[in-house]
């Protein structure tokens, strides 16, 4: 029977693990390396930050999972892009892909209190590409996509960008926070994450709260501009009708308690 294990053995870190957990931690990560150590050990480096290691023991088959990311550094974020799609149109991942930067962006220019660029230029032009806004190293990052799983391996520069993208994440998608909750909670157990998941689960519980957005506009223009923008790119990061319930759940979390309509 074969064994699973996550953490580096030689280091004393090894904690068994099962092949359901080991599965949900590997899934949507592609190889980008390996090493051939003989006869009784493989090794495949992955994106995200990761390793799988095959050893061939006596008692069977060993698959071991280690992280690659140094103590003290911005982990990479996996999250699903897509959901139970085999293969999709460019122009679908496209748009969620855009729509997920521009909603990140609208949240990390709120918790780094520039929000009043947004009024500024929305008022000008409604379809302003808003993460130009922001400086390059808080750009939201790509470091992997995967397709089949349709995983996409998301990196920050900074650790505030970081937080953003949970925030992001936790206001936008009730699918998409239980889905990225599962995999923090997986890997908790195997790099320094503790603070990561902790910190999600406060996002989350706080994201019906949202973060009156609306509050934070004086000009009626702006709020307009403002509201139409974040419905459509709701639309398209959860490819759902405008007028949806989550849509419109998620609107009402992002922009305003009182935003009843």
């Amino acid at each position: 029977m074969a064994e699973f294990t996550l953490g580096a053995q030689e280091l004393g870190e090894t904690q068994q693990s099962d092949f359901a957990e080991f599965i949900n931690i590997v899934t949507g990560r592609s190889v980008i390396s390996g090493a051939d150590w003989g006869n009784d050990r493989i090794e495949f480096g992955l994106s995200g930050d990761g390793m799988v290691r095959i050893f061939w023991t006596p008692d069977g088959l060993h698959a071991n999972f280690i992280s690659t990311t140094n103590k003290g550094d911005i982990p990479p974020l996996m999250l699903q892009i897509v959901d139970g799609e085999k293969r999709l149109p460019a122009r679908v991942l496209e748009k969620r892909l855009r729509a997920l930067r521009t909603l990140y962006a609208i949240v990390h220019l709120s918790l780094t209190d520039r929000f009043n660029l947004v009024q500024d230029v929305l008022s000008k032009d409604p379809f302003y590409d808003l993460e130009l806004l922001l400086h390059y190293d808080e750009l939201l990052y790509i470091e992997c996509l995967a397709p089949g799983s349709w995983y996409v391996t998301l990196w920050s520069k900074v650790r505030a960008s970081y937080h953003s993208i949970l925030q992001t994440v936790s206001i936008v998608s009730e699918r998409g926070r239980e889905a990225l909750l599962r995999k923090l909670e997986a890997e908790a157990r195997l790099k320094e994450l503790d603070v990561e998941e902790k910190e999600f689960e406060i996002f989350t519980k706080k994201a019906d709260y949202g973060l009156s957005l609306m509050d934070r506009l004086s000009s009626d223009s702006a709020k307009t501009a403002l509201r139409n923008r974040v419905e459509e790119e709701l639309g398209n990061f959860l490819l759902l009708e405008p007028h949806s319930v989550e849509v419109q759940n998620a609107k009402k979390r992002l922009l305003d308690e009182k935003d009843k309509a």
